[in-house]
C-alpha cells in the first residue's frame, strides 16, 4: 500500500462521503494519480475493506487498455501475494478475488462496453478522461451517466486525471466546475498565466514535489526551457499546470509574430476599405474589421445582451472584466436583451464606423442575411469556392501579413483583435489543410480573427502590387 498524501486523502473522504455518485481529482502529470487510482482499486478487492462488496464486478476505465495496464500493475504489486487471481491477456485484463466472487475488469473507453454497468457495479475508477476524450470517451461518459440514474444502481463514478489532452469538452467542463450535487470534485491547476513561470504556482499545483528532489529538478529543468520555446511553453501548461494550451501546430500566430503586428506604425486610412462580416449564431458573437491597402487593419464586435457579459466571461474562461472593458472602449457593442445579434444592428456597427467600405466580404454560410442589410452601392463578395484549402489559403495570407508586413494594427483595436487570437484554434490534418475551430461547445471568442482572415485573405494582394515609378524625362 501506498502512504497517503494530504491532498489525496482528502479527495477520498470527499469522494466516498453519503450522496457522492461522480468524485474527480485533476492535476498535473506526474502526481501520483494512476497510483492513486491502484489504491482504490485494491481497497475494492480486498476482503474486510469497507470498500469490498463480495459478489460484485467494479470497472477500471481508460482510453486503451495498454493505459490501463500502468495502473492494473500498480494493483496487482499493490495486493502482492494474495488470494487473487490475476489475468493480463492480449484483449482481457482482469482481478477476481475466486473465494468471494468478486471481480475487476478492465475496459477501454467504448460507450458499447459500457452498457449494462450499475446494477451491480459499485464502482467506476477511470484512470485519465482526458486520454479518453479523445478516442471515444464521449460514448463512454454518456452510458456512465446514464448507469448513475439507473434506480436499482449505487455505482460511484471516481476520475483521477490531467486535463489534457482534452482541450475543451465534458471532462474540462467537469473538472473546472467544481463540486455541486453529488458531486465533488478536486482541481490543481494554474489559475494565474501570468504567474506560469513562478516556482511558487508550480508547486502549488504539483503537490508531490514536496517529497521528491528529482521531481523538482525536472520542473525546474521544463520550466526553463519553456520560458525560451513557445511550443514547450504550451507543453508545460497542459501537463504540468494542468492548463490545457495548444503547440504551435494548433496556434494561428506566435507572441513574437503577433507582436510585429502590433509594433508596426500604423498608417492612416487612405480611402475606401475592404469589410469582412463573421455573423454569430448559438451565443456566439458577430464581429466586422476593415483592412486598407496600406496593411491598415481595425474591428469591431457585436456581443449578445443575454446572458450578459460578465456571464460570458465566466463560461469562456477568461479574466473577469475583460470584455465589459472592451465595451467601455467601444470596440464591443452589445445587443441588449438579445442571445443573438441582429444582422441590421451589425451592418449599421461598420458603416457607422467606416462609411461605404469599396465591398463586404462573408462567409457563404448567412449571405442571404446579409444581402437584405448591404448599404447601397456595396457588392457583397461572398467568398471564392476554393474548396477545403480555401482557409488554409486565409490563413498563410494572413500570417505572411502580420509576420512579414505590412498588416499594422490599430491601437483601438488591439485588444479586441488579441483577446480573440487567444480563443483562435487551428486544426491541421493529413492533407496538409488547416482551418480555424471553435473551442468550448462553438461560443470561443474567435470571431474577430474569422473576420480577419476573411478580410486579409482577400485583400492580399493588393498588399504586394509593384510601386510604379514616375519617369522623368
Amino acid at each position: 500500500m501506498i502512504e497517503l498524501r494530504p491532498f489525496q486523502r482528502e479527495f477520498l473522504r470527499g469522494a466516498l462521503a453519503p450522496g457522492i455518485d461522480t468524485a474527480f481529482l485533476s492535476l498535473p502529470r506526474g502526481n501520483g494519480k494512476s497510483s492513486l487510482a491502484a489504491y482504490l482499486l485494491t481497497r475494492i478487492l480486498s476482503p474486510g475493506d469497507e470498500l469490498f462488496r463480495p459478489g460484485a464486478e467494479s470497472v477500471l476505465l481508460a482510453a486503451s487498455i495498454e493505459q490501463a495496464r500502468i495502473t492494473y500493475r500498480f494493483a496487482r504489486e499493490m495486493l502482492g501475494e494474495s488470494h487473487h487471481k490475476f489475468t493480463d491477456a492480449a484483449n482481457r485484463v482482469s482481478i477476481s478475488h475466486p473465494a468471494t466472487n468478486t471481480r475487476l475488469r478492465v475496459i477501454s473507453s467504448s460507450g458499447r462496453t459500457a452498457m449494462g454497468l450499475g446494477a451491480d457495479t459499485p464502482f467506476a475508477v477511470w484512470d485519465e478522461p482526458g486520454a479518453a476524450e479523445v478516442v471515444g470517451g464521449q460514448l463512454m461518459h454518456d452510458a456512465l451517466s446514464t448507469a448513475l440514474g439507473k434506480p436499482a444502481s449505487d455505482m460511484r463514478l471516481l476520475m483521477i486525471g490531467t486535463i489534457a489532452p482534452s482541450a475543451s469538452g465534458w471532462w474540462r467542463e467537469l473538472a473546472e466546475g467544481g463540486s455541486h450535487g453529488s458531486t465533488f470534485g478536486m482541481l490543481r491547476q494554474c489559475d494565474d498565466l501570468d504567474r506560469w513561470d513562478d516556482w511558487g504556482m508550480i508547486r502549488h499545483c504539483n503537490p508531490l514535489v514536496e517529497i521528491s528532489a528529482k521531481f523538482r529538478e525536472r520542473l525546474k529543468l521544463e520550466r526553463d526551457a519553456a520560458r525560451s520555446d513557445s511550443q514547450l511553453k504550451a507543453r508545460f501548461l497542459s501537463y504540468r499546470l494542468n492548463h490545457p494550451a495548444g503547440d504551435e501546430t494548433q496556434m494561428l500566430l506566435s507572441v513574437p509574430d503577433w507582436q510585429l503586428a502590433l509594433r508596426r506604425p500604423v498608417p492612416d486610412r487612405e480611402g475606401s476599405p475592404v469589410c469582412a462580416v463573421d455573423l454569430g449564431h448559438n451565443r456566439a458573437w458577430s464581429a466586422v474589421t476593415a483592412v486598407w491597402a496600406n496593411g491598415r487593419a481595425e474591428a469591431r464586435a457585436v456581443a449578445p445582451g443575454v446572458p450578459s457579459l460578465e456571464m460570458q466571461e465566466k463560461r469562456d474562461k477568461v479574466e473577469r472584466g475583460t470584455y465589459s472593458r472592451l465595451a467601455e472602449q467601444g470596440v464591443l457593442r452589445v445587443a441588449e436583451g438579445l442571445r443573438v445579434p441582429p444582422v441590421p444592428m451589425v451592418i449599421d456597427l461598420l458603416t457607422g464606423t467606416w462609411g461605404k467600405p469599396r465591398k463586404i466580404i462573408c462567409d457563404r454560410a448567412r449571405i442571404n442575411e446579409l444581402r437584405d442589410a448591404q448599404p447601397s452601392g456595396v457588392p457583397l463578395v461572398e467568398r471564392a469556392a476554393r474548396g477545403k484549402f480555401e482557409p488554409a489559403a486565409d490563413i498563410r495570407a494572413f500570417r505572411r501579413a502580420v509576420k512579414d508586413g505590412p498588416l499594422a494594427i490599430d491601437p483601438e483595436s488591439a485588444a479586441l483583435i488579441s483577446t480573440s487570437l487567444l480563443a483562435a484554434v487551428v486544426k491541421n490534418d493529413e492533407s496538409g489543410c488547416f482551418w480555424l475551430v471553435k473551442k468550448n461547445h462553438n461560443v470561443g471568442r474567435d470571431d474577430v480573427v474569422a473576420s480577419l482572415l476573411l478580410n486579409v485573405g482577400q485583400i492580399a494582394p493588393e498588399f504586394y502590387r509593384p510601386v510604379r515609378k514616375r519617369r522623368f524625362l
